[in-house]
């Protein structure tokens, strides 16, 4: 099946406030996983994961480490969950750098998070990121556009977490952060087809939002859920 970058968005969000995310932080991860959906990624599969993290209890918030100044989960033996982490992690960058999450289960959604925070024209991000396996992933963000170096990890480095670190530089003089052909394309042809999505994961997230529904009852009609009776409800 196919859907529009809107409809992954709203959807994501929804499925992360069935789950108790907070809506802030909800609608931050319907903005990222739509993005990683224009760039050719499983956008709503990846943020999915996530998700489903929280709900299994498999992935936490994160703190500040008593040992180092990083980012790890709040309860031991759990992964940190990108969904908490990646608003601190900018929150963070403002004033420290590098900042470094450990056990982060999905490290392409904080990716995406950072290309659609970044607004400093002055400076870029870059993103390592090394998988419980020894694969590495990195990264470069400048104004709103990012750039990954090697290929994804595979579903078993979300298992078990990454190291993540996440550094402040200045502007390269060298690099071109103008999109290629290819990726100006592929996100226009996004824009206007949508783009692939299973129809399994799309049906779970449908599942989770449903948890934001409330059952039809004459007090919810009077608090606002519902149709209006007239155009200017």
């Amino acid at each position: 099946m196919h859907a529009s970058n809107a409809e992954i968005e709203t959807l994501t969000c929804k499925a992360a406030v069935g789950v108790g995310l907070p809506v802030g932080l909800a609608e931050d991860a319907g903005v990222a996983a739509a993005w990683l959906s224009a760039a050719g990624f499983a956008g709503a599969e990846i943020a999915y994961r996530a998700i489903e993290n929280i709900r299994k209890g498999k992935a936490r918030p994160v703190i500040v480490s008593s040992h180092s100044e990083s980012l790890c989960p709040d309860t031991k033996g759990k992964l940190a969950s990108v969904m908490y982490a990646a608003p601190s992690v900018f929150d963070f960058l403002q004033t420290t750098s590098p900042v470094t999450v450990v056990r982060l289960d999905e490290p392409l959604l904080l990716f995406a998070h950072l290309v659609c925070s970044s607004s400093i024209p002055a400076v870029e991000l870059v993103l390592h990121s090394v998988g419980s396996t020894g694969a590495v992933l990195q990264g470069v963000i400048k104004s709103g556009h990012g750039r990954l170096e090697g290929p994804p990890f595979p579903n078993q480095e979300a298992k078990n977490g990454s190291e993540v670190s996440v550094t402040m530089v200045g502007v390269s003089q060298g690099r071109n952060f103008k999109p290629t052909k290819t990726e100006a394309e592929a996100r226009q042809d996004a824009v206007q087809r949508g783009v692939a999505v299973s129809e399994a994961i799309w049906t779970k997230l449908q599942r989770l939002a449903a948890h934001t529904l409330v059952p039809e009852s004459t007090e919810s009609k009077q608090r606002g859920a519902g149709a209006g009776m007239i155009d200017n409800d």
